[in-house]
C-alpha cells in the first residue's frame, strides 16, 4: 500500500484521537485501556484503510468508531485481561464496579445498539457516530456541512429509528 495512503489513516486517526480514546474510556472506565484500544484501533484502521480509503470522510469516522468499539468489547469479552488499577484507587473502582451480569447485560445491549446504528443511511449514521463521539450539534454541523437543523432531523429520526429496534428511550435512559 503507498505510504499516501497510511498519511491519510494516519491523519483521520490523529484527528480523533480525542474521541476514540473518550468513547473507549466510556467502555472500560480505564483511561490506560483505553489508550491501549486507540493504539490498537489504530493498527486494525491501517490493515483495513484499503477498503476504507475511497469512503466519504464521515463514514470513514464512522468506521474508526466501529473498529474502537469492537476492540473495546473485544477486550472485554476476554477474561484473561483485567482491570489496571493502582494504589487507593484501586480499592475504590473494585467496590464500585458493576456486577459481571450486569456489565454482560450492558455490553450485549451496546451490541444491540451499535449493530442498529450500523444499519442507518450513511449521512444519519455519520450524525449519531459523532453525536456518541460526544459532539455537539453545531460540532456535528460544521464536521459535516450541513445545518444544524439537519443534524437535529437526522438526530430525531435516528431516535425514532432506533428505538423500535432497542429498548430504549434514546435519551440515556433504558426504557
Amino acid at each position: 500500500m503507498p505510504q499516501d495512503l497510511y498519511s491519510d489513516a494516519e491523519a483521520l486517526f490523529r484527528d480523533v484521537y480525542g474521541d476514540v480514546v473518550r468513547i473507549a474510556h466510556g467502555l472500560l472506565g480505564n483511561r490506560p485501556d483505553a489508550e491501549d484500544i486507540a493504539q490498537n484501533s489504530c493498527y486494525k484502521l491501517m490493515l483495513a484503510w484499503s477498503r476504507i480509503a475511497a469512503r466519504p470522510a464521515g463514514e470513514q469516522r464512522a468506521c474508526l468508531v466501529r473498529i474502537v468499539i469492537n476492540e473495546a468489547l473485544q477486550f472485554l469479552r476476554n477474561p484473561r485481561l483485567k482491570w489496571e488499577s493502582l494504589g487507593t484507587a484501586a480499592g475504590e473502582h473494585a467496590a464500585v464496579q458493576e456486577p459481571e451480569d450486569e456489565r454482560i447485560q450492558a455490553r450485549d445491549e451496546l451490541q444491540v445498539t451499535w449493530k442498529a446504528i450500523s444499519e442507518l443511511p450513511e449521512m444519519r449514521r455519520a450524525v449519531v457516530s459523532l453525536y456518541a463521539a460526544g459532539y455537539e450539534y453545531g460540532e456535528i454541523a460544521v464536521r459535516l456541512g450541513i445545518n444544524v437543523g439537519t443534524v437535529r432531523s437526522h438526530i430525531s429520526n435516528a431516535r425514532r429509528q432506533l428505538s423500535r429496534t432497542v429498548p430504549r428511550d434514546w435519551k440515556g435512559v433504558q426504557g
